[in-house]
């Protein structure tokens, strides 16, 4: 059966790789090709492409493992965040962005409040956060290789990220863009596959339910976590979705503002049933297979091989490949242009050319994939959890200054550094020196974030009219 896995596995990654080839000859001299993919993408190719890049190794493997060890009613809190985050972005955020029209969030940012400390600040920020999501796609990838190949974790840590840096770093945005619409419709399929067989199999939602609560009360336990920890994932993901950089770079792609706000909106409806019907059809039938999980993260891989037949199982195992670079191909292009864009280009040579920012991009998706990959030799359990803290860290520092600055003619640049700041600061103050529960830091740093930039906005001088009819032609 693993042969059958592992030709299917390796053929799919083989397709990609050479797709990122085609894609190079197209992105290796324009930078509107390499990061925003010529600002042409359409509807129905956004639309998966931005479903793709947030379907990560975390909604296929991290996901179920959450339902499974932390109940259906916390993962469906979190995740419930992210479906409601796409309507968000796309009333809040879309059209401003996309009428903005340049390359990263950074870009908006650093125009509406040009200030050495958003310069340097938010590109830190978008760093550190998604390198640290990054890994937790990497344990994705090594589980799945490791089971695949029947080699050590750290061997497949090591061949799955030569792999995934080998077509990014290639091929930028196109290749990003093609390869997600087959990967997000191959994710899709396999966890819908699974889902309403497991359901079938024992005899619809809520008999399947009610089994599984019998065997681990736990599995429907709304008190298993705190409260503050429910809201507090609800959160992060809600404001997350209209400021993370790698979906936000989706709407820079798009061709128009209509086909931004479409996009946003039928990708909520898809990834909303992937993860409904992924986690009560895996997660809870987990309860009741009979499957020894020592690592939650496993159980998608374990059900599959028991239940699916080769060649579908084939298809499968791809699927979490998919899942995972598909979500690690658009945080590494986010990291090189927040690193050659953002930094190089803006504080170091603004005259650069855009083949040696290109070319900059590419050195700075391997050092990024190669230094994912040390961390990632030893990940904390639970993938979810993991990339969910990191989005804190950006949902913090970013939102408040990104909606104030688009919604609020008020906002000056003293107001929005000092939210930055203080939105940023707390929130790793907090993980790293205090006793909160999982996830709820969000709820103190984000509120201070919005509070210290409205006050010192106010307290200080106004911005200038010529910042004013930027922003009014933001909404035009």
């Amino acid at each position: 059966m693993k042969t059958t896995q592992l030709i299917v596995t390796v053929a799919y990654i083989v397709a990609m790789v050479g797709i990122g080839l085609w894609a190079r000859r197209k992105v290796a001299q324009s930078k509107d090709d390499y990061w925003v993919a010529g600002r042409s993408v359409g509807t129905f190719a956004n639309t998966w492409a931005i479903m793709a890049a947030l379907a990560s190794g975390g909604s296929v493997l991290g996901v179920t493992a959450l339902g499974y060890r932390l109940g259906i009613p916390y993962t469906f809190s979190m995740f419930a965040g992210a479906v409601f985050g796409f309507p968000l972005a796309a009333m809040l955020v879309a059209k401003p962005l996309r009428n903005f029209g340049k390359f990263t969030i950074t870009d908006f940012l650093t125009e509406r409040f040009n200030h050495p400390v958003i310069k340097a600040g938010v590109p830190l920020i978008i760093v550190l956060a998604l390198g640290a999501y990054i890994v937790a796609q990497m344990k994705a990838a090594g589980i799945t290789a490791q089971y695949l190949l029947g080699i050590s974790y750290n061997q497949a840590i090591v061949l799955t990220t030569l792999v995934f840096v080998t077509y990014v770093s290639i091929g930028g945005m196109w290749a990003i863009t093609i390869t997600d619409i087959i990967q997000g419709i191959l994710v899709v399929g396999m966890v819908l596959g699974l889902g309403f067989l497991m359901i079938g199999k024992f005899g619809g939602i809520g008999s399947l339910l009610t089994q599984a609560t019998a065997v681990a009360p736990e599995l429907g336990d709304v008190v298993a976590m705190p409260l503050s920890s429910y809201i507090g994932a609800f959160v992060v993901w809600a404001a997350a979705i209209p400021v993370i950089p790698h979906i936000v770079m989706r709407i820079y792609t798009s061709k128009d503002v209509r086909s931004a706000r479409l996009s946003l909106n039928y990708a909520m409806l898809i990834y909303a049933l992937m993860i409904f019907i992924g986690v009560i059809g895996i997660s809870a039938a987990g309860h009741l297979v009979g499957i020894g999980v020592e690592d939650a993260d496993s159980l998608f891989i374990l059900m599959v091989e028991r239940y699916f037949p080769p060649l579908l199982a084939g298809f499968a195992m791809a699927a979490i490949m998919a899942a995972v670079m598909s979500t690690t191909d658009a945080l590494l292009l986010a990291i090189s242009s927040a690193i050659a864009h953002d930094i190089y280009e803006k504080l170091i040579n603004p005259n650069a050319s855009d083949r040696v920012l290109v070319n900059i991009g590419i050195i700075t998706t391997w050092v990024v994939g190669l230094l994912a990959m040390f961390f990632a030799f030893n990940p904390p359990a639970l993938l979810t959890m993991l990339y969910t803290a990191a989005v804190g860290l950006i949902v913090s520092g970013l939102f408040a200054p990104t909606i104030l600055g688009i919604w609020w003619k008020g906002a000056n640049t003293p107001g929005a550094v000092a939210g930055m700041l203080v939105g940023a600061l707390s929130y790793l103050y907090m993980v790293w020196f205090t006793d909160m529960p999982s996830l709820s830091h969000v709820l103190v740093s984000l509120p201070l974030s919005f509070a210290t930039m409205f006050i010192v906005s106010t307290v200080t001088q106004a911005p200038s009219e010529e910042m004013i009819k930027k922003v009014e032609q933001l909404h035009q």
